[in-house]
């Protein structure tokens, strides 16, 4: 890992240096264009194809990618109910024990419609219609990714509710997935991957229909074709490369805080594993257990690369340095292994998830905690919040005055109309003032 020394230095890193840029990875599609483009130009190319060629196009494209394309991109629900009737029962156990944790968790940050008691003014909170759930099948099968985006869309009382994940061919996805899909609850499943899934979901095919809103991660393509659709369909945020931030003193013990950044690091090469330590000494021997640990690790050189490409540790005087270097970088996940570890909650305000004290281990929420594990990276924890059921509805402001209460306010409303020159807002306040009052 690259070390930095001091909280300023730290600081200084994080701000220069959130995310890869995406403009760095450059790609012709295996061919399907003549030349190389950046993730947004190659999403800007594939969107066109889909809007003017639909499956057509769909199929040119996975074709160029992947060799072959799928005749049916939906899975059909017999294939879904065999993936979980086959799954062995611990596996369909823990499935289950996931979505009913998530399934509590979210209910109890499902907003409410309310009313200021005069029945005047309030909120309605209602479902979005339907929304998809994107769901990577790179490296690994993320049957937990289905969960902790179908299960809080669920929670929300969206009615249609779509899992595209990628798979070659005529193929299946992994049954895991499609296990998991049917006992969240979604609706349907499409195998769907890359820019092209986010295009087919945003402005639908003659096979795919389009949706309201598309949530969860995806690689730097995915990324680039969601920021290009947002305003047609809705999006949750645009996800990077995951990251943890661990900061430990004397007190932690090596081997958790090792695996805790083993755990991310495992996902992806450019995955950011990050020390915050409070000395040399302890940075010295946690990258020791780190290498102990990488030795038996299956996903061993995925990890050990994410360390060499983006690792870092950066060495502070004390905890309050250190959650200020851990504010700086606002990471996706946030781990206090500290004596004080409590003590340092309410000095953190930009974090994805904060996981507090040994035994919060953030493997928790990426399974079974409640929480959902799509979380803000790339520093984007400074002003956006983990997926949630908030994601899946709409709040929308209601007005019910009557003559009484119009009167007590329309003059204000005057006022300030005019104040902006805006005589044709004053008017509509107005001849109805003017009717209440008899002139």
């Amino acid at each position: 890992m690259k070390r930095v020394i001091g909280a300023s230095a730290g600081i200084e890193h994080f701000k220069r240096d959130r995310n890869m840029p995406a403009s760095a990875v450059l790609s012709d599609g295996k061919g399907l264009f003549s030349d190389k483009v950046s993730p947004n130009e190659f999403a800007a190319r594939v969107i066109d194809i889909v809007r003017n060629e639909g499956d057509a196009g769909l199929k040119r494209i996975n074709t160029a990618l992947d060799g072959s394309s799928p005749e049916n991109f939906e899975v059909p629900q017999s294939e879904i109910d065999s993936a979980l009737a086959n799954l062995d029962p611990a596996s369909t156990a823990a499935i289950e024990l996931a979505v009913e944790r998530v399934r509590k968790f979210q209910t109890r940050g499902l907003p409410k419609s309310w009313s200021d008691g005069t029945g005047k003014v309030g909120e309605r909170v209602t479902p979005l219609g339907s929304i998809a759930a994107y769901v990577p099948a790179g490296t690994a099968p993320l049957a937990s990714t289905v969960i902790m985006t179908v299960v809080p869309a669920k929670v929300a009382g969206v009615k249609e509710i779509i899992v595209a994940t990628p798979a070659p061919g005529n193929s299946m996805p992994h049954p895991a997935v499609l296990a998991a899909a049917k006992i969240a609850g979604a609706s349907r499943v499409f195998k769907l991957g890359g820019a092209q899934a986010i295009a087919a979901l945003a402005y639908g095919t003659e096979s795919v229909p389009s949706v309201d809103l598309i949530c969860g991660p995806g690689s730097a393509w995915v990324t680039a074709a969601k920021k290009l659709v947002y305003g047609d369909v809705g999006i949750d945020g645009l996800y990077g490369p995951t990251e943890t931030l661990v900061i430990a003193d004397e007190s932690a013990e090596p081997r958790f805080t090792a695996s805790d950044l083993i755990a991310q690091a495992e996902h992806d090469t450019v995955a950011m594993p990050i020390l915050v330590a409070l000395s040399e000494e302890i940075v010295e021997k946690i990258e020791a257990e780190i290498e102990r640990q990488l030795e038996d690790l299956p996903r061993g050189s995925i990890a050990r690369a994410a360390f060499s490409n983006r690792g870092v540790a950066v060495v502070v005087d004390n905890t309050t340095e250190a959650i200020d270097v851990a504010n700086a970088a606002a990471p996706e996940h946030l781990c206090i292994l500290t004596a004080d570890a409590d003590e340092l909650v309410d000095k953190v305000t930009s974090a994805g998830g904060l996981f507090v004290g040994e035994w919060s281990a953030e493997v928790m929420a990426d399974y079974v905690a409640g929480p959902s594990h799509v979380m803000p990276t790339a520093g984007t924890a400074r002003f956006s919040s983990a997926l949630s059921v908030r994601n899946f509805v709409r709040v929308t402001p209601v007005l019910t005055f009557d003559d009484e209460t119009f009167l007590k306010l329309s003059k204000d409303a005057e006022i300030l109309a005019k104040l902006e020159g805006l005589h044709g807002h004053a008017a509509a306040s107005e001849y109805r003032r003017r009717q209440i009052i008899g002139e």
